[in-house]
């Protein structure tokens, strides 16, 4: 196919970049075992991911170097060692969090990444989750031999998409989900062919025969690949829904009609009197709410800024303001936006009571009858008592400033860094002023969703 072939000739390293990932590795690997032996000579480093088991994409200069430590070492002695070796080797060093520390920085113009881990034997040994990571990569090796350019293509595919990275920012396939995906199809192709047939609740496994109920009802992801070294964890677990449905979309698209696109999205350009356009002929009123962005790791804010996100649409909601969708913007500020059918609603709302003559009605009666929000006594429909009321707020910008001027989100429901950082920096905009020019990307995505190898 020709279209396959043009994507490999821009993905796939020349022999150049080959050889000199091979001197950098060991020339990194060299330095690090040998600061780690300063500390005990038990310890090792070893090259572990796309790098190591030859699925890299060409031009990607990221090395993921993991450091090996018998198992009586606290998690704070590793960190400790791995940040001091990391000192000695790196430039730039920065640390990480995940579910314990690993070190970020530059060596010879490669990104790499230091990683403790413990050496265990077997994976049923873990004592933390990066430890399988060896296995994982052990695994893959002795399988993925002679297809390696079929995981470039899928990954670069997913890439093309979106649909690529677990990390918490995309919700979408792991590297190593890609290169299980290949070995259980054997190619590209064979992988959107089966991807062109699921359905949420796919189940798939490498082992054999698998009970397929008993795996749902132990994993509710959209998509169940049971990992091999470790029959208890699912490698898709991090994918969303979403994520999902565009992949199998993706497959059958591409198969009907194969295009570089897919692979190679053309850039959305995007300009501000596009996004005018697009909500003055949606006839929508936009809301947005503005903050400085946290400072924590992207797999702690994006998670918070969805739940985020679906808390201040349900508390819009909660105030009758019609909630059409919503999205989110990061970058220097953050922002939550929301679409609403209208900026102001009426101040009088119908308020329906318990029926005639019931246990409740007496109360009704005695509470409505000069309630400060009262615009009428209170009167029957049908079998019913109502009252109509007068509404607290009838703007949602207003609704939004004075939930935020009230204080203690974090007790009301926000997430904590969300509820911080709009405690401490936190503005309400709208209509226009929603237009800010960093965050137009975003918008863009939201109001005009087409698919990348559609732009």
């Amino acid at each position: 196919m020709q279209v396959i072939e043009e994507v490999l000739s821009r993905i796939v390293p020349s022999p150049e970049e080959e050889a000199r990932l091979r001197e950098v590795e060991k020339e990194l690997i060299a330095k690090i075992d040998a600061e780690a032996s300063r500390h005990d000579r038990r310890l090792y480093a070893r090259l572990l991911g796309s790098a190591s088991r030859g699925t890299w994409l060409r031009h990607q200069k990221d090395l993921d170097v993991f450091v090996f430590f018998p198992e009586e070492y606290s998690k704070q002695e590793m960190e400790r060692i791995i940040t001091r070796i990391a000192e000695r080797v790196l430039r730039q060093v920065e640390k990480r969090y995940a579910e314990h520390p690993y070190v970020r920085g530059v060596f010879m113009g490669y990104d790499v990444e230091v990683v403790p881990c413990y050496a265990i034997p077997e994976p049923k040994y873990l004592k933390s989750a990066v430890d399988r990571t060896p296995f994982h990569n052990d695994y893959v090796r002795k399988r993925i031999s002679g297809k390696e350019n079929e995981v470039r293509l899928l990954k670069q595919f997913l890439k093309g998409i979106g649909c690529y990275g677990a990390e918490a920012r995309v919700e979408g396939f792991s590297g190593y989900l890609c290169e299980l995906l290949v070995i259980k199809f054997g190619s590209f192709l064979h992988v959107l062919q089966a991807a062109k047939q699921w359905k949420r609740g796919e189940v798939l496994s490498l082992r054999g025969d698998v009970d397929v109920k008993a795996v749902r009802r132990k994993f509710s992801s959209p998509l169940v690949f049971i990992d091999p070294v470790d029959e208890n964890r699912n490698v898709a677990a991090a994918l969303s829904l979403q994520k999902f449905s565009e992949f199998v979309h993706a497959s059958k698209e591409f198969l009907e009609e194969p295009k570089l696109e897919f692979f190679f999205p053309r850039e959305r350009q995007v300009r501000r009197e596009e996004i005018e356009e697009l909500l003055w002929r949606r006839g929508t009123h936009l809301l947005a709410l503005s903050f400085p962005t946290p400072e924590v790791v992207e797999d702690i804010l994006y998670p918070q800024l969805r739940k985020a996100r679906r808390f201040f649409e349900a508390l819009l909601r909660e105030g009758e303001f019609g909630v059409v969708g919503s999205t989110f913007h990061v970058g220097k500020r953050s922002y939550l936006f929301f679409e609403l059918s209208s900026a102001e609603i009426p101040a009088v709302r119908l308020h329906l009571g318990p029926k005639v003559n019931s246990l409740h009605e007496p109360r009704f009666l005695r509470k409505y009858a000069q309630a400060g929000n009262v615009l009428s006594r209170p009167f029957i429909i049908g079998d019913r008592w109502a009252v109509y009321l007068r509404r607290r707020h009838t703007r949602a910008e207003e609704l939004l400033g004075d939930f935020i001027a009230e204080g203690r989100l974090r007790e009301r429901g926000v997430p904590s860094h969300i509820a911080r950082a709009l405690e401490a920096g936190g503005e309400v905009l709208s209509g226009d002023a929603c237009l800010v020019e960093e965050a137009l990307p975003s918008l863009a995505e939201y109001l005009d969703p087409r698919f990348p190898w559609e732009r």
